[in-house]
This record gives structure tokens, C-alpha cells and sequence, in this order.
């Protein structure tokens, strides 16, 4: 098993970072309301269900695999509506088929594998308007429950080196699958 450290970030990747409690928080009180959102990887949909239900969005583009396991009865009256709709597809295919600048922010739980965060930021970042966020959950480094590796922690920090994304929260988690939201740095 590989555990190569992962870059260092600078000062100025986490200048004005907020704490925070938890994801639940991160989403009601300090994610964009109305907004236009996508989730990638949604599993039984509970997270969804969170974003639905606490930042009330305009739309919100629901990524997977397989919905097989999504517990569909919460997202009834929203999928009528047309607020929730549905992708069954994988991540890079389904992100690819919206504009550029088209999200206010993107909450990535796909695959957590380096090279599964990496594509999923490389095609969310392009869909996220220039002030949007792009929100990564499990900034962890090996999975305690599924006792594998994760490539969470390398993947968001080469991007933010690389291309000057900073921190803005960072939401704790009981068992420190954290989440961390990204905000593009001004010019």
C-alpha cells in the first residue's frame, strides 16, 4: 500500500477557512441557497436528501452508478417538480454533458481512489461557475471502515497548488471523514 505524502499546502490555500461542525452545517447554514448543485455519488441518497431538504436548490443533479439502492421516497415530490433529476451514469460521462459555469457547486462522493477524485475534479471544476464551490467529502487518507486507501487528500491539494483553489470550510466528522468546499482564489 502506497502512503506517499501528499503536497504541502500553503498559507494562503487556507486563509479564512471556516471550522466547522459537520457536513449537515457546512450545507444549511453556509452552502448556497437556490442554487444549481450537483452530487456525484449518492448511494442510498441520504447526503442528497441533506442538500434537498437544507439548501433548498433550484436544481439539484443527482450523479450515480446505480440508483439501485437511492431510497426514492424522499425525492418524490422534488423529481415531479423537476428540482431533482436523475443521471445514471458514470461521473466524467454525466458532468460532461452540462456547459461550462453551469453549477453553483458540486458535492464529489464518487470514487475515492486517486485517480477516480482526480477525474471527477477535473470535469466538476469546468461545470462550477467562477465564483462557485466545488465540495469534497471523505479529505481522509485511508478508509478505517472499508480498509483501503483514499486519494481524497492528494487530489484536492495538487489542486490547490496547482491551480490556486483554497479552502473556505472545512466540515469535521465524527470519524474524520471530512468534507472540505473549495472556492477558486480571486485574480
Amino acid at each position: 500500500m502506497d502512503f506517499t505524502q501528499a503536497p504541502t499546502l500553503e498559507p494562503r490555500h487556507l486563509e479564512g477557512c471556516r471550522v466547522l461542525t459537520d457536513r449537515k452545517t457546512m450545507i444549511r447554514e453556509y452552502l448556497p441557497k437556490g442554487a444549481v448543485v450537483a452530487e456525484v455519488g449518492v448511494f442510498r441518497g441520504d447526503n442528497a436528501h441533506t442538500i434537498l431538504e437544507g439548501a433548498e436548490p433550484r436544481e439539484l443533479h443527482l450523479i450515480d452508478l446505480d440508483f439501485s439502492l437511492l431510497h426514492r421516497h424522499p425525492f418524490e415530490p422534488a423529481l415531479r417538480d423537476g428540482i431533482v433529476r436523475l443521471h445514471e451514469k458514470d461521473s466524467v460521462a454525466a458532468l460532461a454533458s452540462f456547459p461550462d459555469k453551469y453549477f453553483d457547486w458540486v458535492y464529489i462522493d464518487g470514487d475515492h481512489s486517486y485517480p477516480g477524485v482526480k477525474r471527477d475534479i477535473e470535469e466538476a471544476k469546468r461545470t462550477v461557475k467562477p465564483d462557485g464551490l466545488l465540495v469534497v467529502n471523505d479529505y481522509i487518507f485511508f478508509s478505517h471502515w472499508e480498509f483501503i486507501r483514499y486519494g481524497v487528500v492528494h487530489a484536492v491539494n495538487e489542486l490547490c497548488l496547482a491551480e490556486d483553489w483554497a479552502f473556505r470550510y472545512f466540515a469535521l466528522d465524527s470519524e474524520m471523514y471530512c468534507d472540505v468546499a473549495l472556492a477558486r482564489q480571486p485574480n
